[in-house]
Formats: C-alpha cells, structure tokens, sequence
C-alpha cells in the first residue's frame, strides 16, 4: 500500500470517525423535563384504584376532594354506597365506616388495613396524581415527552403508565409485595 493512500485513508477515518460514535446506542441526551402543569393546590378527582399485598386484594371507587386545609377520600362499593370516608383536617385524620368512626393524627394508620397496606405519603401522592414527581424524589426517568414516567421516592417506584391531556390517567406505585393501582377518571378545580 503506497504511504499517500495509507494517509489519505487516515485522515478520510478520522473525519469519519465522529459521526459513527454520535449514532452509538445509549449515548442518546436524556429528554428535557416537559413543562408540567402547575401542582392543584384544591381538586376534585373521581376514579378507580386497586391494591394488592401479595396476600389480599382491595379494588374500589374513589372520590377525592382536596383544601390546603382539608382533604376528603371517599371509597364506594360497586352499588354506588359509601364503604368508607377518610377526612383530614387540622391535624386529624377521622375515618368513618360501618363499624363506626375511628380518630388518628396519621391517615396511613387509618387506610392500612382497608389496603393491606400503608399508602404512601400524602403530600407525596397528591402530587404523583397531578404529573409531578414529588417532593425530593431519589431518581427520575422521563418518557419522550420530558413527562415523569418513573419516579423513585423513598422506597415507592411511582410507573406513569399513561397519560391524558398533561395529567396521568393511570399510575402504578409499588414498594415490595405491596401495589396500589391508580386510575383517574374525572378532574375539577373545584373541589
């Protein structure tokens, strides 16, 4: 091989050489963080969620109507009647069912043995249901939109499995065995 075809195939690599490793699988800029909507700070939210230790299953409606100083969870039955309403208000977390009423000052001591489970945070959550990875989540991944896809929190790996207009349609927030499935159906501002 003559030395000016040698050099000439040198320097045609080296000019080459960028634009093949800028095509390498996996060296893709993650998507930027799409411009989520701003965090309700009241809401009115119908839908459906089921949860699931790995031992027993809880699957049911929901009403959810928040205040910055109140917030009311009512969970139905198929025909339509109240099985429970959660209230937090002030401090206190009430929980009225047919067996009565019971006070706590936290709302997880109430809910878990209606999931099986305790529920994540509520701050935590009321913001996963509005698109918003939370307050200081360890890890973020995003979809191609830059949108939350999943989110890392405190031992809760939050899925947003879809998505509806810039709000989630359906979320999966698992820790361990324990699995609580979200589907929101109706959102107001109003709550």
């Amino acid at each position: 091989m003559s030395r000016p075809f040698a050099a000439r195939c040198a320097l045609l690599a080296a000019l080459l050489l960028p634009y093949g490793c800028a095509t390498v699988p996996g060296n893709a800029p993650e998507p930027p963080a799409a411009t989520p909507a701003p965090l309700l700070t009241q809401f009115r939210l119908t839908g459906r969620l089921a949860a699931d230790d790995g031992e027993h299953r809880f699957a049911t409606a929901f009403a959810w109507s928040h205040t910055p100083s109140r917030a009311e969870l009512s969970l139905f039955a198929p025909t339509g009647q109240t099985l429970a309403r959660l209230t937090l208000e002030d401090g206190d977390a009430a929980l009225a069912t047919a067996e009565g009423e019971r006070h706590e000052a936290d709302a997880a001591a109430l809910l878990e043995p209606l999931l099986g489970f305790s529920p994540p945070p509520l701050s935590a959550l009321t913001a996963w249901i509005q698109g918003d990875p939370g307050p200081a989540p360890d890890r973020i991944e995003r979809d191609q939109a830059g949108r939350p896809y999943r989110v890392w929190h405190s031992g809760w790996i939050v899925t947003f499995d879809s998505w509806q207009d810039d709000r989630p349609r359906r979320l999966t927030i698992e820790r361990g065995a324990a699995r609580l499935v979200l589907l929101l159906d109706t959102w107001s501002s109003e709550p």
